[in-house]
């Protein structure tokens, strides 16, 4: 049998299918895996699920739901933020209640000769982008906006997307109807 390396985290069984996910660094780096800086056990998971679903729960209901007093479930919240597991918490917004009606998404593709990283940073700071991701197949960018409507989605879009140097293609694929927009890990 071989030795554990004591350098790579251990996973409990239940935990090692929700940890095999990766996290990435920001896109304007060189993505990396990281490796889970903690063991998860059942109680995390639990913790985990709750918060995702509830961002607002009060500790001292999280800790009575998890069967901890309230100080060691600060503690484990705590622990899984620095961790990494824990990201932040946010307000989701409804989009078409703020004037948002329109969700489009783009296909791009960039020269070969381009900066990737500078062309990468210029797409994050525009406003619209809901989210952007590098690709596999034939573009290299997946691009999700927002606009108010098909004249906003033009100037972004065609006045301002398309004319970054370093792409020199883009598709469009317009959302009809979003059936999800936001999903929990499935963690448990």
């Amino acid at each position: 049998m071989m030795a554990k390396d004591p350098a790579i985290p251990r996973v409990g069984k239940k935990a090692k299918e929700a940890v095999a996910t990766t996290k990435r660094e920001p896109a304007a780096k060189k993505a990396a895996v990281v490796k889970p800086a903690r063991e998860l056990d059942q109680i995390d998971l639990n913790v985990l699920d709750l918060l995702q679903k509830n961002g607002r729960l009060a500790n001292k209901d999280l800790a009575r739901i998890i069967k901890l007093s309230p100080t060691p479930c600060l503690r484990r919240v705590g622990q899984l933020t620095q961790a990494g597991y824990i990201r932040g918490y946010r307000a989701i917004l409804d989009p078409a209640m703020l004037g948002f009606t329109l969700r489009a998404f783009l296909s791009l593709k960039r020269s070969r000769d381009s900066q990737r990283d500078k062309l990468t940073a210029q797409i994050l700071a525009i406003p619209e982008v809901q989210a952007c991701h590098v690709v596999s197949g034939e573009y290299d960018f997946l691009v999700e906006l927002l606009a108010r409507d098909m004249d906003d989605y033009a100037r972004i879009a065609i006045g301002h997307i398309s004319e970054l140097p370093g792409i020199y293609d883009l598709r469009s694929t317009f959302s009809i109807m979003p059936l999800k927009t936001v999903g929990n890990l499935p963690i448990l």
